[in-house]
């Protein structure tokens, strides 16, 4: 079960977070959690301090925001193609047709 917690850390220690967190790639949070993780299997082992763990939550709203960034990106190359399609379309389309003052003869300039 996930539960929210709240605390506060003095300005040195946030700090501290905060270089661990970006040397890590992490966000505050999730920095705060493997640091209170590491240290509690530190005292239980009496040792180094285990490899991070993947928790299940963790991968579901990774894979969440994978799937929406892809699908951001899908929505924009579709948009792109479609514009393509039309632009070579309408090319295809007007050049078929004659360029006005080449197919008339000069004297005939008020015809339309």
């Amino acid at each position: 079960m996930v539960m929210r917690c709240s605390f506060a850390l003095d300005p040195a220690l946030m700090e501290q977070v905060d270089q661990f967190a970006r040397d890590h790639m992490f966000d505050r949070n999730e920095a705060i959690l493997e640091l209170i993780e590491a240290g509690l299997a530190c005292r239980q082992d009496g040792g180094a301090p285990t490899t991070r763990q993947q928790r299940s939550f963790e991968e579901l709203n990774q894979l969440q925001r994978e799937l929406e960034a892809v699908k951001e990106v899908l929505t924009e190359l579709r948009n792109e193609v479609r514009l393509v399609h039309h632009t070579i379309e309408t090319d295809w389309s007007k050049e078929a047709k004659g360029v006005p003052f080449q197919t008339r003869h000069p004297w005939e300039f008020w015809r339309k």
